[in-house]
């Protein structure tokens, strides 16, 4: 196999490594984070605003993941001479 070839596979192996990690990220604050939603409710007479609290958190946290995602896939491409620029 040539070395194109094995970098090629080491990128592709680098990349899907990143993407389960990213969704493996997605899952955790989409579902789980909502299932703890009543404990974040105050006590009595309070408002009820943990499902909303988790929501908009969550919302952050997606537009924060997206970045991430995005330098890290940058750095890999760098790294294995695959970059737009």
């Amino acid at each position: 196999m040539s070395s194109q070839a094995t970098g090629a596979l080491s990128h592709w192996d680098k990349t899907k490594s990143l993407l389960f990690k990213t969704l493996a990220i997605w899952v955790f604050l989409a579902f789980i984070i909502h299932w703890f939603g009543d404990a974040l409710n105050g006590g009595a007479g309070s408002f009820p605003g943990g499902y909303f609290m988790a929501g908009m958190g969550v919302q952050i946290s997606f537009a924060v993941l997206v970045f991430w995602f995005v330098s890290k896939q940058s750095q890999l491409d760098d790294e294995f001479g695959v970059s737009e620029d």
